[in-house]
């Protein structure tokens, strides 16, 4: 519990690393957390697993989820940062490929933690902003990184 509590949105591979349990310990003691609803499990894409704390929304578990992906989260940074950037600028800072930076900044539209201008014929033109700054900040406050 306390893993879970310092390090919201934790993986079950991390669990197993910074707890030291073996494997069969560990999904034992989870499927008990889970079924006595001591513990949030969010499930994505039938390939991620994440566990929180009772004390985290749903819209900060959304946000966690992207702030743990080193793009994404890369992306949310320098957001909260410029306030406003374009896909040029947010391409160029992270330093990835066009199509990394481009599926990372759709998941993050789709999801809504990021909005834009309304010129998506213009790419580069294109301005992204938080859609909830305040959340996201917030949300960054309570966890914990191990980068």
């Amino acid at each position: 519990m306390r893993c879970i509590r310092d390090s919201p949105g934790i993986r079950y591979r991390e669990l197993l690393v910074a707890t030291g349990f073996p494997q069969g310990v560990m999904a034992y003691h989870l499927k008990i957390l889970e079924a006595s609803k001591r513990v949030i499990v969010r499930r994505y894409h039938k390939k991620t697993t994440r566990y929180y704390p009772l004390t985290i929304s749903t819209q900060e578990s959304r946000v966690i989820d992207f702030i743990r992906r080193p793009t994404a989260g890369n992306i949310i940074t320098l957001l909260i940062k410029r306030n406003r950037c374009t896909f040029s600028e947010l391409q160029r800072t992270v330093g990835k490929r066009y199509s990394t930076v481009l599926w990372h900044i759709s998941r993050l539209l789709e999801s809504g933690i990021i909005s834009t201008s309304n010129r998506p014929s213009i790419r580069a033109k294109e301005t992204y902003q938080l859609r909830s700054r305040s959340l996201v900040v917030k949300t960054m406050r309570k966890i914990k990184f191990d980068k």
